[in-house]
Order: C-alpha cells, then sequence, then structure tokens
C-alpha cells in the first residue's frame, strides 16, 4: 500500500539526516 511507502521512504530518508547530521558534528568538533 501507499501507506507502507511512505513509511518505508521517511524511515530511510531519517536515517540519511541522522548520518548526516552526525558527520556535521563531527566535522564542527574537528574545527574547534
Amino acid at each position: 500500500t501507499d501507506l507502507i511507502q511512505t513509511q518505508r521512504a521517511y524511515s530511510s530518508n531519517a536515517k540519511v539526516i541522522q548520518t548526516v547530521d552526525e558527520m556535521l558534528q563531527e566535522t564542527t568538533n574537528i574545527k574547534r
């Protein structure tokens, strides 16, 4: 169903956003 596909897309996007957020935090720590 569309609902399941939407949930899958949302969860995969959330993982990508979380990964990018962690990378940005590490980059900020290196600059300091």
